[in-house]
Parts: structure tokens; sequence; C-alpha cells
């Protein structure tokens, strides 16, 4: 039996941007996927087209450049998932849970992630124009180039964290000023 090469490290900056698909990448069209268990699965340049993977559980997938169209990923768990350069349009990810998750470069439009919990998540790069992102809760996420509707939102958490750190200098008295509201004055001591 011939021995299989040992698998080098990925180091951070290789092949952040390049992606190389699978022999013959999967194409699933029209699939009732719910509730479906991917584990340690190569799906690298696969097609999703109308696809329900509700309730679907994802661990340690590799996504890399695929395509995602009409795919229903409500209340899905996504774990150790590689999405760079991914495309996902139209698609439905609400009530998801997404950990360890790398959306970098990828391209989401038209999306409805509402009430997702995003946890250590890498969108460097990543592209979200026209989606639904109401009561996302994301936390310990690099958003390096994350762009939501043209805006940058790395820049955009910058500026708010030093508008918020120049306007808390009041706070060196221990009492927070509170905008629009003037001081007490103190009544005049009586002689």
């Amino acid at each position: 039996m011939a021995k299989k090469p040992p698998i080098a490290p990925a180091s951070e900056d290789a092949a952040d941007d390049q992606v190389a698909p699978s022999a013959a990448p999967g194409r699933f069209r029209g699939a009732t996927l719910a509730g479906a268990d991917f584990d340690d699965v190569d799906l690298r340049g696969a097609r999703f087209h109308n696809v329900a993977l509700t309730k679907a559980e994802l661990d340690d997938v590799d996504l890399r450049g695929a395509r995602l169209h009409n795919v229903a990923l409500t209340k899905a768990e996504l774990d150790d998932v590689d999405l760079r350069g991914a495309r996902l349009h139209n698609a439905t990810l609400a009530g998801a849970s997404l950990d360890d998750i790398s959306l970098a470069g990828a391209r989401i439009d038209n999306a409805d992630a509402a009430a997702t919990r995003w946890s250590d998540v890498s969108m460097r790069r990543a592209r979200f124009e026209e989606s639904d992102l109401r009561g996302v809760e994301i936390v310990g996420c690099t958003i390096d180039g994350l762009t939501i509707d043209g805006v940058r939102i790395d820049r955009l958490l910058e500026e708010a964290k030093a508008r918020s750190s120049a306007s808390s200098a009041p706070e060196a008295t221990g009492k927070a000023a509170v905008p629009g509201r003037k001081k007490p004055r103190r009544p005049a001591p009586v002689r």
C-alpha cells in the first residue's frame, strides 16, 4: 500500500487568495440535506444550487472557492469551515452558529444572517452586500478589510473607538459627563 505524503502545515500567508479546487468538485442541485452531518470533507470548488442544509452540521469542511446559490443554512452549525474565496448568493443563515470559520476574501450578497452568532471568524477582505445582519453577535473575529455595502467596517470601528476614548476624558473625576446636560449648581453657602 502506498503511503500518503504528509500534509504540510499552511503558513498564515500561504495560499490565502489561491484556491486549488479538488479533483472533482461536488455539484449539489435541488437537494434536501436538512440535518446532514458533513465531517472532515473536502468540497473545494463545490457548487450548491437550491439546496436545503437546514440544521446541518458542518465540521472541518473545506469549501474554499465554493459557490452557494439559494442555499438554506438556517439553524446550521458550522465549526472549522473554510470558505475563503467562496461566493454566497441568496443564502439563509438565520439562527446559525459559526465558530472558527474563514470567510477571508468571500463575497456574500443578498444573504439573511439575522440572529446568527459568529465566534473566531476571519472576515479579512470579505464583502457583504444587500444582506440582513440584524442581531448578529460577533465575538473574537478578525475583520481587517471587511466591507459591508461599500463601507470598510474595520476603519469605522477604529474611528468609533477613537471618538469614544476622546469623549471619555471627563471621566478623570470619576463621573461621566452626560451630553446636553449642564452641571447642577451648588447652592450658595449660608452666612
